[in-house]
């Protein structure tokens, strides 16, 4: 048999063999502000002090609902941030803080997920106020009556995207480590969205 007849004849063999699981498309879903909540806390001069991000979308794809093989992206406009009054709001959207005029959104995209103790670890890239860097994500994904949620939450260290610059620097102003907690109630995306 020629070379290249006998590496035709590989191929399809191997094809031939593959689980129906390699060979189906991966199964994508989304959600947003309407079907989820990403909220966060932190502290200022020791107290403590919460709020959420109104408009944000979630998209992941994933087999067979492995964790281990979803690839994610999540994208949160920044000016949307509240902590429900309007003096928190107005430093929030300033130049020190989230900055939304200059930086109208915060990316998250995953590089890698593996199985941990208390669910899934995922490692991405951050991209916030025009600094990327690695950020670890703890998630969960689970069946709740029907319905496919997303849940979990991370660390995020706020100076080193340079989120609080000037008067806002001081760790004893404002704790540097933000909380952020996330559910999502996940919808599938089907071929024509």
């Amino acid at each position: 048999m020629a070379p290249r007849s006998f590496l035709t004849a590989a191929v399809l063999a191997a094809w031939l063999v593959l689980p129906a699981s390699a060979l189906r498309a991966a199964d994508c879903y989304s959600a947003d502000g309407d079907s989820g909540e990403l909220n966060f806390r932190g502290e200022a001069e020791g107290a403590p002090f919460s709020g959420f991000f109104e408009d944000f979308e979630v998209s992941i794809c994933l087999q067979d609902s492995d964790l281990t093989t979803a690839e994610i992206e999540v994208r949160v406009a920044t000016g949307s941030a509240t902590v429900g009054n309007r003096q928190g709001d107005e430093a929030l959207r300033g130049d020190d803080l989230l900055a939304p005029e200059r930086f109208p959104e915060a990316v998250w995209t995953s590089t890698a997920i593996a199985a941990a103790d208390d669910g899934y670890r995922a490692e991405g890239e951050l991209s916030l106020r025009g600094v990327s860097a690695e950020q670890t994500v703890r998630l969960s994904l689970e069946d709740v009556d029907g319905d496919r949620w997303l849940s979990g939450n991370a660390e995020i260290l706020r100076l080193d995207y340079d989120v609080g610059i000037g008067e806002f620097e001081e760790t004893d102003f404002i704790r540097n480590r933000v909380d952020l907690r996330f559910d999502l109630q996940l919808h599938p995306i089907t071929g024509d969205q």
